[in-house]
């Protein structure tokens, strides 16, 4: 965690505190919130959701926060970590980039589609995921604002979601196991590289309620309130965060 990122989240806290004449009478005074970039799939997107403006994750990430943030969905469906690929986070890291985002916070949810098989054939590539994820890291650490980056444990395939087809529950089963092995190495590289670490795969095991029907990997609103509280409640509380808590999977 950078010094900046000290200063923004003093000057919150501050701003909290403050009464609401205050900030009426010098709005001048308020100081610029913590950036907060979410990067991910469409599960960042807001995907199924009616208003993904209001009801994806990181927009009630944003209510939850408050005032002294700012919330910015960089979630692109579809999307994977491996730069094969496509579409893929380094085109979204270049975008970043040329809008001079220049976060205090990042958040990466990201593995989801990387366990794709045929046609995308997103899996022939899995050697490259711990590389690729090393070099999105680095990536972010080299920006202006040096951001505290957190990974997730990606949310997951719930196959007991009502409505779920056959086609559908053979394919997820086969890629169940696949994710159990990218949330291993998501876990290793969090500790690896000293960042922080949010699971959002734990808490929404056996919750087929939480996910769209007919789907089984994409949340409903109400799982994409629950992903906000889970990562709200995980960077406002780093010092308790803990990179050797393992993900528990033996419900799956």
């Amino acid at each position: 965690m950078n010094i900046q990122f000290h200063l923004r989240l003093a000057v919150a806290l501050l701003l909290a505190a403050s009464s609401v004449t205050l900030r009426a009478a010098d709005p001048a005074k308020i100081s610029q919130p913590i950036r907060v970039i979410c990067i991910g799939d469409s599960i960042t997107a807001g995907a199924r959701t009616d208003a993904p403006e209001k009801e994806s994750y990181p927009a009630q990430l944003q209510v939850l926060l408050g005032e002294g943030y700012a919330v910015t969905n960089c979630g692109v469906g579809s999307c994977t970590l491996i730069r094969k690929g496509r579409p893929n986070v380094w085109t979204t890291l270049a975008q970043i980039k040329a809008q001079q985002l220049n976060p205090d916070v990042v958040i990466i949810n990201l593995g989801v589609n990387d366990t794709c098989g045929a046609p995308r054939k997103c899996w022939d590539h899995r050697e490259d995921f711990a590389g690729d994820y090393r070099d999105l890291i680095k990536e972010l650490r080299a920006l202006p604002s040096e951001p505290q980056i957190w990974l997730c444990a990606p949310t997951p395939m719930v196959l007991e979601t009502p409505g779920v087809t056959g086609a559908r529950q053979k394919d997820l089963t086969a890629r169940m196991p696949r994710l159990d092995e990218l949330i291993d190495t998501i876990q290793e590289l969090s500790k690896e590289q000293a960042t922080g670490f949010i699971d959002l795969h734990t808490p929404f095991v056996d919750k087929p309620e939480l996910f769209t029907p007919k789907d089984g990997v994409h949340p409903n609103k109400e799982g994409y309130a629950a992903i906000a509280q889970v990562i709200a409640e995980a960077i406002q509380k780093p010092a308790e965060n803990s990179h050797n808590k393992s993900v528990n999977r033996s419900s799956d």
